[in-house]
């Protein structure tokens, strides 16, 4: 993930950085953040938060980057050779950094075509294409299994409640990637 800052003039130093606009965004969730509200929050005006993110899409974005660039970095080593294990790890992985996040269903309306998601699509086409799927099923598979964990994450947080979302995640999980095609269904 890039961590591009925005081009500045003389003055005084910056006082945003990626970190602090997404640590700051995080405490209030996603539902009731504004670029405002988050500007005056961080003590920098809305003006200042503007340059970096644009309008409240963008700062979704940021957000979504950031969150998924701890993704991408946890699976850049993960062993490729089995493509399925693969995926249902990256979908483990996926939950892991985005249930704790309040309104975290908002993050994940995608598409959200931000730089890192494009990385972790990419990666997935490959290990999925090198294991002798065609681009398109590589896509359409990683498409699939996106946005069914999207969906088990916003269902677990609206019903926290129930019981063991660990196993049947896991079952989830695992019945997916056995119903995405195979090599020879091509």
């Amino acid at each position: 993930m890039t961590e591009e800052q925005p081009a500045r003039g003389p003055g005084r130093p910056a006082q945003l950085s990626v970190e602090a606009i997404v640590g700051a965004a995080l405490e209030s969730g996603a539902n009731e953040l504004t670029v405002r509200g988050l500007a005056r929050r961080l003590g920098v005006t809305h003006k200042a938060l503007y340059r970096w993110v644009g309008d409240r899409d963008g700062l979704l974005d940021l957000i979504s980057d950031h969150l998924l660039g701890r993704v991408l970095a946890r699976t850049a080593g993960a062993p490729a050779d089995d493509w399925r294990a693969w995926l249902t790890g990256f979908g483990r992985l996926l939950r892991a950094e985005f249930l704790p996040v309040a309104d975290a269903e908002v993050l994940a309306q995608f598409p959200r075509e931000t730089s890192t998601y494009k990385e972790l699509q990419q990666q997935a086409e490959a290990v999925m294409g090198g294991r002798g799927l065609t681009q398109e099923q590589a896509r359409d598979s990683f498409a699939v299994f996106l946005f069914a964990v999207w969906g088990w994450i916003a269902a677990e947080k609206l019903c926290a409640e129930q019981p063991d979302h660990e196993r049947t995640f896991t079952a989830m999980l695992d019945a997916l990637a056995r119903g995405l095609p195979s090599p020879s269904n091509r």
